[in-house]
């Protein structure tokens, strides 16, 4: 076959299936996103106990959105607000179809109201939360009494993916550790010299804690998990490490510190039992959500709703339903300021309602940045397989009668 003849007819098959998506009817959205950016949780001075170099200081109390952190979850709500208008979803002056939800800490209820802002602009939406000084179920639900763990089995259930060995799972991350000790310490290779007084990643012994969380964890990885969302948030937040004599702090390296802290999620969140006491009761109301029908979080009839949490709940949702994914310049399943889980409700064109799932989020450059978000300049995306239910299909569909059927099978599964 010539050249024009073969362009001619993948032009055809292109316009072909161009044509059968535009027949598809987009019905609902549910976005789950992570709060955007805040100040770190601990003070600077404690931070430096674990670095050689100063760390920047933010202007609002620890844990508190920024005024960047705003600008940036306004950034993916009119990111999402143009995307869903040529959808056809979202129209304007419809106050109705967007509901918002959040969390009851300053920094989720900050991003609901960026988002809210952004997404129905001129509706002076409210931020519904469960209210101060109550507890969450969706985000909280052993302090909301709906979750009786066994913290015993918990912790075996950590324990048993690491062959019942905590020690030897943190020593197979030895290089990792290294490479974070030397962009803490500022040396050319980890490990770094000895340095009295300073906190070091390799001080960490591995070991479960007591304390709020099922399984809590000790040692290099739960080390780095802090001190590493310190070094995003701020690197997130414009501030300027180089001119605090940080050296070798970029997005590479960025990306290779992250590992540690993944791998803590991993464990800590993602592990089956856990995930299930953590995120069953979200996983059931969203599953509401998404079918529009009883249990949905807001109006059933609201087109667009938006949920503001924590890195926790959508690591804990996507443990409990095994979805994975992995953005370019991020650790798998890593939950960066903003991201968040996209579930899509789509009526095709053949009459069958099937659920799509994306994780989108901001680039490391684009948070530095503030690069305004289009359709010529969107957000990172990738879609998401839900096991159990996901197709070959190229947005991976899974039929709402199955989404639902997954959804029960692993909130009431046993063990």
């Amino acid at each position: 076959m010539r050249l024009s003849l073969r362009i001619a007819a993948v032009a055809i098959v292109l316009t072909s299936a161009a044509t059968a998506a535009s027949a598809d009817t987009l019905e609902k959205v549910v976005i789950l996103s992570r709060h955007g950016v805040r100040a770190a949780m601990s003070s600077p001075e404690k931070l430096e106990e674990a670095s050689a170099r100063p760390w920047p200081r933010f202007e609002v109390p620890a844990g508190h959105l920024t005024a960047r952190g705003s600008t940036l979850v306004t950034r993916m709500g009119d990111y999402y607000r143009q995307h869903y208008a040529a959808q056809g979803l979202l129209k304007a002056g419809d106050c109705s179809a967007v509901y918002a939800w959040a969390n009851v800490t300053q920094r989720t209820i900050a991003t609901g109201r960026a988002y809210a802002d952004a997404l129905a602009p001129g509706c002076a939406l409210a931020v519904n939360t469960v209210g101060e000084g109550n507890n969450d179920p969706m985000f909280e639900p052993v302090k909301a009494g709906i979750a009786k763990p066994d913290h015993a089995l918990a912790r075996a259930a950590v324990a048993g993916r690491v062959g019942g060995d905590l020690s030897a799972w943190s020593a197979s991350h030895h290089q990792e550790a290294e490479q974070l000790d030397a962009l803490l310490m500022q040396c050319a290779k980890g490990p770094c010299p000895a340095a009295p007084g300073k906190r070091r990643v390799f001080d960490a012994k591995p070991g479960f804690v007591d304390g709020e969380e099922l399984a809590g964890v000790s040692g290099p990885e739960a080390f780095a998990s802090g001190v590493t969302e310190s070094l995003l948030m701020a690197w997130a937040d414009g501030r300027d490490f180089a001119g605090l004599g940080w050296k070798g702090l970029d997005e590479e390296a960025l990306t290779r510190a992250f590992f540690l802290h993944q791998a803590e999620f991993d464990l800590r969140l993602r592990t089956p039992y856990v995930a299930r006491i953590l995120a069953g009761h979200l996983a059931d109301r969203l599953a509401a959500t998404v079918e529009g029908g009883a249990g949905s979080i807001g109006p059933a009839d609201a087109k667009l709703v938006v949920i503001a949490g924590h890195d926790g709940t959508l690591a804990s949702l996507g443990g409990l339903l095994r979805m994975e994914w992995t953005l370019p310049g991020y650790q798998p399943n890593q939950i960066q300021p903003g991201g968040a889980l996209v579930f899509e409700r789509w009526k095709r064109d053949d009459g069958v309602r099937v659920v799509r799932v994306r994780f989108t989020g901001q680039s490391l450059s684009q948070l530095r940045n503030m690069t305004p978000l289009d359709a010529k300049t969107p957000p990172l995306s990738a879609p998401v397989f839900i096991q159990g239910c996901g197709t070959a299909a190229p947005a991976f569909d899974c039929r709402l009668e199955d989404f639902e059927t997954v959804v029960r099978s692993a909130t009431r599964a046993d063990g």
